[in-house]
């Protein structure tokens, strides 16, 4: 599946870029209850009645700097920031976002101290937690990209959280 030009258009209007070279692209449309963008597109399959997809805003920027099929790989990892709402992929070395497997996904979740006993995002405090920062994270860069309100924003929700960018 590809995008149409007032598309892609749609979708760069939801995102606002950090000033410096390796910051965060922050998603600041819809958040789903995972903490992760979500973005709707209309479609006409094969029946040939338009149809709505709803589609995560990561993905559909990793497909568009690679100039691939949004449906290509199974799974597009945030390999620099871990921020879910992170859509930083030009198709440079300064991309946080890399297609990938559920295995390789898998295995860096496990790295970074993201299981817990229940296998869920342990250390984020859970869905929830994800859900929280990336609303907070969404709410500080509304006006526009602000380092101090996006620090308060994510110490607000957890005083453990690294340095997005």
């Amino acid at each position: 599946m590809h995008l149409t030009a007032s598309e892609i258009d749609r979708f760069w209007s939801y995102v606002v870029k950090g000033p410096r070279e390796a910051d965060c692209w922050l998603w600041t449309g819809a958040i789903g209850d995972d903490g992760y963008g979500r973005f709707w597109v209309r479609f006409e399959p094969y029946s040939h009645q338009m149809q709505q997809r709803v589609l995560r805003p990561h993905r559909v920027a990793w497909a568009l700097a690679e100039g691939v099929s949004i449906d290509l790989h199974p799974v597009v990892e945030h390999v620099v920031c871990d921020n879910p709402i992170c859509v930083r992929a030009d198709g440079t070395l300064l991309d946080h976002l890399e297609g990938s497997t559920q295995a390789a996904n898998l295995a860096r979740i496990a790295q970074h101290g993201r299981r817990d006993s229940r296998g869920y995002r342990g250390r984020m405090l859970g869905r929830e937690a994800m859900y929280r920062r990336s609303l907070a994270l969404r709410a500080a860069v509304t006006g526009g990209w602000d380092s101090e309100r996006i620090a308060r924003a994510l110490a607000a929700v957890d005083d453990d959280q690294m340095v997005l960018f």
